[in-house]
């Protein structure tokens, strides 16, 4: 790594459009940073190490922690955050984030060509405005959480050109820091105090931000990274750079749920989609190959009004597509679990818009938080956490 230097901005704190961020007196936190390649930092090899991946339905958390409690599983940290901070819907695990105006998000299932280019996150967060800043406070687990290192993973998507970053942690003074001289990697920054807060301002140049690797104080044994993405589909995988993955640690378990927005497309094919499954699959796989592998399938699915099709279109699209992932699942060595069969087959969407409380929205798409809770608690009863005493 390059040998770290400091510049002070005096008088300066970092510029926000951020609203409703909470309130911080000024202090005197320090740290000190380096530049490098990808080094994998944390979480330590003691952790048992969960990821998921999918679309809206896991998401917002809700199914993952009902299957975690369900499981004995208490408090988690993360590995890695999303650069994921302006998508709405996504549930990330920190206290409070914000990013102002000029950072564009990119998603990895929205390409449609072109070199892959994105972490395990599937999202990256770009920038070339003077002044955009990104905050982020880490006391997720509770109010005495910190972080004694954290990793920014970064691009510069005009390699030869300069880049200036002012950061501060816990409302300190704002160091500058240049990253002229590197073209990506990580920006490592060690808090002399373990940190709740941190901001970073793009002072001038161009920066694409994939993710943060933070390593907690006093961190719990088990890691979960939960990377899925409102929208999204498997195919995102086919974008992932394994240059960008090289920092995530080798999961003990990764859980796989998409379907829903493949079934969608008015163009379904049901042996394409078979084919595409199998692809993003193995390629997944060459990135986790040892994992304990569970694939999750679309839930039940109804149709709002006299929609082309009948009632039961979606229904009937997504027993095709849970076929088609449990015969994939053989070849990747992974689990199934038929999120809709275990749930009550086709026609549990409009079953479960009629319970007292519902479990289903009117969309007949997306579960109410009650409905994602039950859901979790049943796939922890079929795929029982196997935590291992180390």
């Amino acid at each position: 790594m390059l040998a770290a230097t400091t510049l002070q901005l005096a008088n300066a704190a970092p510029a926000t459009e951020c609203t409703n961020l909470p309130a911080q007196e000024a202090s005197d936190a320090a740290f000190t940073w380096t530049t490098g390649p990808e080094a994998q930092a944390a979480p330590a090899a003691a952790a048992y190490k969960i990821a998921i991946w999918g679309d809206s339905l896991t998401s917002a958390r809700n199914f993952i922690d009902a299957a975690l409690k369900t499981g004995g599983i208490g408090k988690t940290t993360p590995s890695f955050i999303q650069a994921g901070i302006k998508v709405p819907g996504l549930n990330l695990p920190l206290k409070h984030s914000c990013a102002t105006g000029g950072w564009k998000t990119a998603y990895a299932y929205k390409e449609k060509g072109g070199t892959p280019g994105f972490s395990e996150g599937m999202l990256s967060m770009e920038s070339s405005t003077p002044g955009d800043v990104i905050h982020m406070d880490f006391r997720y687990l509770q109010p005495d959480s910190r972080v004694t290192q954290l990793d920014i993973q970064y691009d510069k998507p005009a390699p030869d050109s300069s880049l200036l970053l002012g950061v501060a942690v816990d409302g300190g003074a704002e160091q500058l820091i240049p990253l002229s001289r590197t073209d990506a990697g990580t920006l490592r920054i060690m808090p002399e105090v373990p940190m709740a807060t941190i901001a970073m301002r793009l002072v001038s140049g161009q920066i694409k931000v994939h993710g943060f690797r933070p390593r907690y104080r006093n961190a719990p044994n088990v890691v979960l990274d939960t990377f899925s993405v409102p929208g999204a589909q498997l195919r995102g995988w086919n974008y992932v750079d394994a240059r960008l993955t090289q920092a995530a640690p080798a999961y003990d378990l990764i859980l796989i749920q998409y379907g829903t927005n493949e079934g969608a497309s008015p163009s379904f094919n049901a042996a394409a989609y078979a084919d595409s499954l199998r692809a993003s699959l193995a390629r997944l796989r060459r990135f986790q190959p040892h994992a304990r592998c569970i694939l999750i399938g679309p839930p039940d699915r109804g149709v709002v009004g006299s929609g082309a099709g009948g009632p039961m279109k979606y229904a009937e699209i997504h027993h095709r597509i849970a076929l088609a992932q449990q015969r994939a699942a053989v070849a990747s060595r992974c689990g199934f679990w038929d999120w809709q069969g275990e749930t009550g087959g086709p026609g549990t969407a409009v079953r479960w818009t009629r319970t007292n409380p519902p479990l289903m929205q009117p969309d007949l798409t997306h579960m109410t938080a009650r409905g994602y809770e039950v859901s979790g608690r049943l796939f922890a009863r079929s795929f029982p956490f196997k935590i291992p005493q180390r």
